[in-house]
């Protein structure tokens, strides 16, 4: 439950940002991109659409994707996702707790789009 919490706050701030952050605007403004982060085991995640500037979001149809962050299990991305710690991040990579789905150039896009989002970049 906190994990899809967590993944539907990431998606409010993300289309706040799609509408108040020049920046970020500019960056997803020629993108079209379907990009989940869910678990690997049942499958529960969110989608994120990117469509020329706009961002949409489900919970359903969370397969279809181009490229997808895959859990080991929500427990894990909760608590790596809201440490906010790159450092974690690449743990769960090199662990194997978490692994990447489809093209790897489009969940560093998604990467880099957050870290803008996030004004870290």
């Amino acid at each position: 439950m906190k994990f899809q919490l967590l993944l539907y706050i990431l998606y409010k701030k993300l289309a706040k940002a799609a509408r108040k952050n020049t920046r970020f605007k500019n960056f997803i403004q020629n993108k079209q991109l379907k990009f989940a982060i869910k678990t690997g085991r049942n499958g529960i995640g969110r989608q994120y659409v990117f469509d020329n500037g706009k961002i949409s979001s489900s919970a359903k149809n969370i397969l279809v994707c181009d490229a997808a962050m895959v859990w080991c299990d929500a427990d894990t991305a909760f608590k790596v996702m809201a440490s906010g710690n790159e450092e974690a991040s690449v743990a769960a990579l090199t662990e194997k707790k978490l692994q990447v789905e489809g093209d790897f150039k489009e969940f560093m896009w998604f990467s880099r789009a957050v870290d803008i989002m996030m004004g870290k970049a």
